[in-house]
């Protein structure tokens, strides 16, 4: 395709964006460039570098699904990519993401203040199986099946490594053909570099794909756990109504949500928070006792560790 559109949705209503080689924005709901480029049939790369100035969340529209196997590489910042099937994981520094969204839906989305550096790229399934001469590391072998019906995901530890490679794809030393060469070079370094990643992760027999009871089992337990933030049920507690062991529990909410039960928690408490902060005229001490904090310092240490700024930076906020 010549050009990808995605419905850009803001707290100021929906627009249509129009992705093409490279768009540059500078306007009340974000500011950077994003980069698109293709790099024969079989590869295609997204370089990014955002800001967001309000909350917002991107979805392709008329994206073909394709058999493409998708990467993302945090350079610095945050995103979350949000599956449309009950899956979500963060994109972080700390995490690179391979995956396979057999139905092309994803929805990228990012809170206001927060800055996304990163690369993206997918590659055809069936140039992965040649690049790996028949020879597909186990870990990825879920996302090569020709037949997978439902999103498979893949999140590694990113590294130093791994981050420089990224960030050397927006290097302007080079032009034309050479550019397009070095950047064929980087996004099969990274792919190799991701896929020796999640070689070296340990197994387990929970790592397995969740069934169908319990997909279920964890989308409600997650229902559970945030019905009440300020007094959320305990992991043994979820666990036993879910009728799965804590350990597995947590897998699923890794799975599902790209975070354990804990993080998924902290997170949405402290989404909470921010969004009480902006809307309405309230104390540090209510907003963090009403999100579970007894203490307003964990509060405030949290939520700066989460956005980047204290918590008062976002009080009468427009």
């Amino acid at each position: 395709m010549s050009n990808v559109e995605w419905l850009l949705r803001g707290k100021t209503g929906e627009h249509v964006l129009r992705l093409g080689d490279r768009i540059d924005m500078d306007n009340a709901k974000w500011r950077g460039t994003i980069e698109r480029i293709l790099i024969g049939p079989g590869l295609r790369l997204f370089l990014t570098d955002t800001e967001a100035r309000q909350d917002v969340k991107m979805e392709p529209r008329g994206e073909r699904a394709g058999q493409w196997v998708s990467s993302q590489v945090t350079i610095a910042g945050r995103a979350e990519i949000d599956f449309l099937d009950g899956q979500r994981i963060q994109l972080t520094a700390d995490q690179a993401v391979l995956f396979r969204a057999p139905t092309g839906r994803a929805a990228y989305s990012a809170e206001a203040g927060s800055k996304f550096h990163s690369v993206g790229f997918s590659l055809d399934i069936a140039r992965i199986e040649r690049l790996f001469d028949g020879e597909v590391p186990e870990m990825l072998q879920a996302l090569l099946e020709p037949d997978a019906d439902t999103c498979r995901i893949v999140p590694v530890r990113a590294d130093r490594t791994m981050r420089t490679v990224a960030r050397s794809l927006f290097g302007n030393e080079l032009n034309g053909p050479l550019r397009t060469l070095m950047m064929e070079g980087a996004a099969i370094q990274l792919l190799a570099l991701q896929a020796a990643a999640a070689q070296q992760q340990p197994r387990s027999r929970d790592k397995r794909e969740l069934s169908a009871r319990e997909r279920d089992a964890v989308h409600e337990a997650r229902r559970r756990l945030l019905a009440d933030m300020g007094q959320p049920p305990t992991l043994g507690e979820l666990a036993f109504g879910a009728g799965l062991s804590e350990k597995r529990l947590n897998e699923g909410f890794r799975q599902l949500f790209g975070a354990t039960v804990f993080d998924v928690l902290r997170n949405e408490r402290l989404a909470h928070a921010r969004n009480v902060l902006l809307a309405e005229q309230a104390s540090l001490k209510d907003v963090a006792f009403r999100v579970g904090y007894n203490h307003v310092s964990n509060f405030i240490t949290a939520f700066t560790a989460r956005y980047g700024a204290p918590p008062r930076q976002y009080m009468g906020e427009d």
